[in-house]
């Protein structure tokens, strides 16, 4: 997969990485040298992500999480300290969000739902992983925002506000930690196929109008994703904070 070790004895952390985006980016940490703590409510999916790591000859470890519950969060930080000593790299990417649902569409449970998951993981993941990186004297974090933060897509109300505080939230970490050895920066994916957007691609009219502002011609793939996290999460990004690098095919720009 990759001749280079960036991230070697590096401690870090992928959120919803039992498939998809996640587990495609935990996988190139680990090629590279990391440990990583594979972090998921799906105990099954995140066991698959780390026997595939282990099959060929890296570290990482199975963490059990609800990204939404403050204990949760706090013991998947602690355990990853626990087990590798430090925490160098954090990377917010579990997500939720119904499709084909307005403002006046959107329930109550949907909207807080998906806040809790898309948002307030991200701001749980930062509150204990800065507790955990100022111990070793700064870190990386990388957070998945998306295109849908940035402009808009039909009937998706919930999933573009979290998105959107995604973004935000990424530039006031950036901005209170980065005199502290902090770097936080953020990923904006456009159209990627992975296991949880199959909905979308089963929408036809949403498919439409997304792949019709797609300039390269294709969907993304977790691959895609997966190299700009760790080009954000690397010395190689060493003066970027705060900003949002979009991957999207073109879309943005169309």
């Amino acid at each position: 997969m990759t001749d280079r070790a960036r991230f070697t004895g590096s401690s870090v952390i992928v959120t919803g990485a039992a498939s998809g985006i996640g587990r495609e980016t935990a996988i190139r940490f680990a090629a590279e040298g990391a440990k990583v703590t594979v972090a998921d409510i799906d105990e099954a999916g995140a066991r698959a992500t780390v026997d595939a790591i282990e099959a060929a000859g890296h570290t990482a470890r199975v963490s059990v999480t609800d990204v939404s519950s403050t204990e949760a969060v706090r013991s998947m930080v602690d355990g990853a300290v626990a087990t590798y000593g430090r925490l160098d790299v954090l990377h917010n990417n579990a997500y939720w969000a119904p499709i084909n649902r307005t403002v006046t569409d959107t329930s109550d449970e949907e909207w807080e739902r998906t806040i809790a998951i898309t948002l307030k993981s991200v701001f749980l993941g930062c509150k204990f992983g800065i507790e955990a990186m100022l111990g070793n004297g700064g870190g990386t974090i990388v957070n998945t925002a998306s295109t849908a933060g940035l402009v808009a897509s039909p009937s998706f109300a919930a999933y573009m506000a979290a998105k959107g505080g995604v973004i935000a939230l990424t530039r006031s970490v950036a901005f209170d930690y980065g005199k502290q050895g902090i770097r936080c920066n953020a990923v904006a994916p456009g159209l990627t196929r992975t296991a949880a957007t199959d909905p979308v691609f089963a929408d036809q009219d949403r498919l439409d109008f997304l792949t019709a502002k797609l300039l390269l011609g294709r969907a993304g793939e977790p691959v895609d994703i997966a190299m700009a996290v760790l080009f954000l999460a690397s010395a190689e990004s060493g003066f970027m904070t705060g900003q949002t690098m979009v991957v999207d095919g073109g879309r943005l720009i169309a």
